[in-house]
């Protein structure tokens, strides 16, 4: 082994005892550090609160992080990488502070409501765009899908009647702004 790599091998658990393990995993992998703090402890094979949160916002958004079950797997971390892809994050497979308010941007404004989508504000977003979902109830019916690909074509996305992140971004600009 190299003299510098032994050296650098040996300064680890020095800095470690000096500074704290919580530190140096810092130093060495941010992302990771960043993701148990908004997280808390990720265990093999135990589910976690925060973890069904993020599962059930990217099924939401129209990612697959396989069940909402708290277990962050494969399948959730690959779910975290297209999101973090599509918003022009830093790909790494971790909840980063970035990723985390990206994912939570459409329950502080109220489009997302206990990991679901809030169907009667979106119902009255898209009457406020001008399209016409039909009774405001909550229910995608035939009307309210047909009002949403008419708001996607209208609005250059995809029109697949699907509310997903792009769709919601759209529609939040019809959010009434609060006037002081």
């Amino acid at each position: 082994m190299k003299p510098k790599t032994l050296l650098i091998l040996s300064l680890i658990p020095a800095m470690a005892i000096f500074y704290g393990c919580d530190r140096v995993y810092r130093m060495l992998d941010k992302g990771g550090a960043e993701e148990k703090e908004l997280v808390g402890e990720i265990l093999p094979f135990e589910d976690n609160e925060k973890v069904k949160e993020i599962q059930a916002l990217l099924k939401v958004y129209g990612y697959s992080p396989g069940s909402v079950d708290g277990v962050l797997g494969p399948s959730t971390r690959e779910a975290i990488a297209k999101f973090q892809k599509d918003q022009g994050l830093e790909i790494t497979r971790s909840v980063s502070l970035d990723t985390w308010q990206k994912l939570n941007v459409f329950t502080e404004n109220g489009l997302v409501k206990d990991g679901e989508l809030n169907l009667i504000e979106i119902q009255q977003l898209l009457f406020a765009a001008g399209y016409n979902p039909g009774k405001i109830d909550g229910k995608i019916g035939p009307s309210t899908h047909k009002a949403i690909k008419a708001f996607q074509k209208g609005h250059n996305v995809h029109s697949d009647g699907k509310i997903g992140y792009k769709t919601l971004t759209l529609l939040a600009k019809y959010l009434k702004k609060d006037t002081p």
